[in-house]
Parts: structure tokens; sequence; C-alpha cells
């Protein structure tokens, strides 16, 4: 765009953020303005958590493990937004401003994996868009495809270890 051989380019992430103000790019649409996450969805985004089925099968724990210590950092992650924020700027080689741009609409909040009707939505939407541009060579059954079991009990083990009942 700096040298005028294109009009437009998409950017994603703290560092394409930076980078853009570096080169005085003005933002023509800004997806994350809009109060719908349906709007952001494209083949990066959502971003579910996937294991194999002999990993689910035969190492159930493993995966229930992962997902309680996944639900303890969106905890910590939650009430601790300068600090994510710190993290964010050393995992992503950005600038506090690229981090704050990139990374807002209150997302530290919203970290939890969960299975609600909303975000198998979102993933049955991006499964869609997968499959009709080529990215996938069958239609997927996102319904089929999830096993809510190690959430669930991942979430129970988490409500368990709060309320102090750590035998369950």
């Amino acid at each position: 765009m700096a040298a005028g051989k294109v009009d437009a380019v998409y950017v994603k992430g703290a560092s394409a953020v930076d980078a853009a103000r570096r080169a005085g790019v003005i933002v023509g649409i800004d997806l994350d303005g809009y109060p719908s996450r349906h709007t952001r969805v494209n083949n990066g985004t959502p971003r579910p958590i996937t294991v194999s089925r002999d990993l689910l099968d035969n190492h159930f724990d493993l995966v229930v493990r992962f997902l309680e210590q996944t639900l303890r950092a969106a905890d910590w992650a939650e009430h601790n937004l300068p600090a994510l924020r710190g993290i964010l700027q050393k995992e992503t080689y950005a600038g506090a401003a690229g981090v704050e741009t990139a990374y807002r609409n209150n997302f530290h909040r919203s970290l939890h994996p969960d299975l609600s009707e909303e975000r198998v939505a979102l993933l049955k939407q991006q499964a869609n868009f997968l499959w009709l541009h080529g990215f996938l060579e069958h239609d997927v059954d996102v319904d089929a495809w999830i096993d809510r079991r190690p959430l669930e009990v991942a979430l129970e083990r988490r409500a368990a270890f709060t309320t102090g009942d750590r035998a369950a």
C-alpha cells in the first residue's frame, strides 16, 4: 500500500496493526467494531480446541486436565488485563498500542472455552465457510464432531475446587 501497488489489505493481529500504523494506513472497515462476532468468522476464527479421537478415548483425563488449566488461565486473564496485555506484547512482538487495538472489546472476558449455542453456531459458520471455499473436502457435521464430556468434567472440577469440595 505504501508503494501504491495495492488499494487495500486485511490486517490481523497486534504486530500487523503496528506495521499498518507505521505505513500510515487508514482503516477502511474495522471488523472488530461490529457488535456481532458473526462478522469476524473466517478461516482462523473461532479457534476450537481439538484433540484426536485416540487421545480422547485413551487419555480422557489429560484432555480434562488441559481444559482445567485453560479455564484457570481464562479466570486469571479476566481479572488481570494489564498483565495480560504485557504478555501479549511479548508474544506478538507488538507495542502497547497494537495490542490494545488488536485485543479489545473486553476480549479478556471471553477466553473461557465453552460450548454455548453462540459458540457452536460460530463454529458451524466457520466450517461452512471453509467447506464452501474449498479448504475442506467435505461438509462437517459439527454437532456430531463435538464431544461435550471433557469440558463438562473440567467445569465440574473447577466448580468443586472453587467451593472447596476437592474430593469431586
